[in-house]
This record gives structure tokens, C-alpha cells and sequence, in this order.
């Protein structure tokens, strides 16, 4: 509505001037119309530069964070640098298990703030948002026409990750991915048939020192679920290994 009101005070004072012959009439007219011209600009101004009649609105979305790559063994957060001092970072990432198209954060350093924490519990992307929103349907009512409305002022987006989570560039996923595909896999198997095998007669020597009267069955049980976690914490140690290689 100012922009009207600014139109229709910029037509009367040039009719005034031109239409109106009493010189006081047209005078007193001009320095009228003139006046809401020149305020309505001032308002204007104020509404475009420093947000007159608005206030910042936060809001929240916490979104399921899923890794930017398919892997079992590690999920995978990552960023690329930008800009030439390379202090600036892109994060890459996946919200949906079914999601094709990976999601990156605005480059703006301007307009996003991105963070990561460490944290024992799921992983997970939490978004807080500030925009500037009209106080009242009164500034909305004046000022609404200039578009102002729902500006975004900033994104600040804050990554939580747990120990099943690494952080790389994708240079450094590259070269993840490179070193794991030229490892000596024969060496690999014998390693992880070693660290199985020890790991299992550690736990089984262990539950018999304390129950002695183990059934067989028992025994073959916490076996297979000893054996079972023991290959996971196997690949998990490798993964670690390569990733604290790549990081270097």
C-alpha cells in the first residue's frame, strides 16, 4: 500500500501544481501532498533497508540424517570447500534412505552457518531458520506489495553424528574409496579370521570362568553372536584405519 500511496501523492501534487490557480490553495495543496511523497519514501526506505515494522521469526526442523554415500561398514558426511580460502564448506547429504539426488547446504557463507557435534544418539540434521515476518497485519497491510515478507535472514545447520559417522571431503571419500578397492583382500581375510577367532575365544573363556556349567548349546550360541559382532567391529577397526589414513 505505500507504493500506492506513494503514486497517488507524486499525481496529486503534480495536478495541484498545474490545475489549482488560487496560489494559497495551491501552496498549502503542494506542501500537503509533497509531505506524504517525501514520508512515503522515508517509510519505504526504512521498510527495504532497515526492516521497518518487521521482526525476526525463528523456526526449527530436526530431519533423519542419511549418509551421501551407500556403504556398510561407515556413513559417510560430506563437504566440499569453496572459495579461495577454503575455510567455507558445502556439506552433502541424504535425509531419506530412498533418496536419489544427494542435498547440499546454501554456499552463502552469508546465509548459512553449518556446525557438526559428535552425539551417542542416532544421527540427525537439526535446521534452524530466522526470517524477517511483518509484527502485524497493519505493517503487512502497508509494506506487504514490497515482498519483504519471509526474507530469510540466516540457516544455521547443525550436524549431528556418531561414532558410526565419518566426516570427509569428497577428495578424501575418493581416495577412500580407491585405497579400499587396492587393499590385499587375502591379507584382509586372514586378519579379520585371526581377530574373530581371538575376540570369540576371549568372550567364550570369559562366560565359562563365570558360568562353568555352560551348556553346549549355550556355548555354540554366544559363539555364532560373539563371532557375529566381532566381524563388525572388525570392519568398523578397518574402516577407521583408512579413514585416519586418508585424513592425513
Amino acid at each position: 500500500m505505500i507504493i500506492f500511496s506513494l503514486i497517488i501523492c507524486a499525481i496529486l501534487l503534480f495536478i495541484s501544481m498545474i490545475s489549482i490557480n488560487k496560489n494559497s490553495i495551491r501552496t498549502v495543496l503542494s506542501i500537503i501532498f509533497a509531505v506524504g511523497l517525501i514520508v512515503s519514501m522515508i517509510f519505504m526506505i526504512e521498510n527495504d533497508k532497515r526492516h521497518l515494522g518487521m521482526h525476526k521469526v525463528e523456526s526449527s526442523k530436526t530431519s533423519k540424517l542419511v549418509s551421501a554415500v551407500s556403504s556398510n561398514q561407515v556413513n559417510l558426511l560430506l563437504y566440499q570447500t569453496v572459495g579461495t580460502s577454503g575455510k567455507e564448506k558445502v556439506y552433502i547429504y541424504k535425509t531419506k534412505s530412498n533418496q536419489k539426488k544427494e542435498i547440499t547446504t546454501n554456499p552463502d557463507p552469508s546465509k548459512t552457518e553449518n556446525k557438526i557435534k559428535n552425539t551417542n544418539e542416532s544421527a540427525k540434521l537439526v535446521t534452524r531458520t530466522v526470517r524477517w515476518e511483518y509484527k502485524n497485519n497493519f505493517y503487512k497491510f502497508w509494506f506487504g506489495i514490497s515482498g519483504n515478507g519471509h526474507k530469510l535472514v540466516r540457516h544455521y545447520n547443525t550436524f549431528f553424528v556418531n561414532n558410526d559417522w565419518a566426516v570427509l571431503s569428497t577428495q578424501q571419500a575418493k581416495e577412500l574409496q580407491k585405497i579400499a578397492k587396492n587393499e590385499n583382500q587375502s591379507e584382509v581375510k586372514e586378519e579379520a579370521k585371526e581377530y574373530v577367532e581371538t575376540e570369540v575365544k576371549g568372550k567364550l573363556t570369559k562366560a565359562l570362568t563365570k558360568d562353568p556349567s555352560m551348556s553346549a548349546k549355550e556355548q555354540q550360541i554366544l559363539t555364532a553372536k560373539a563371532s557375529l559382532q566381532a566381524q563388525k567391529d572388525f570392519k568398523k577397526m578397518m574402516m577407521q584405519k583408512l579413514i585416519n589414513e586418508v585424513k592425513k
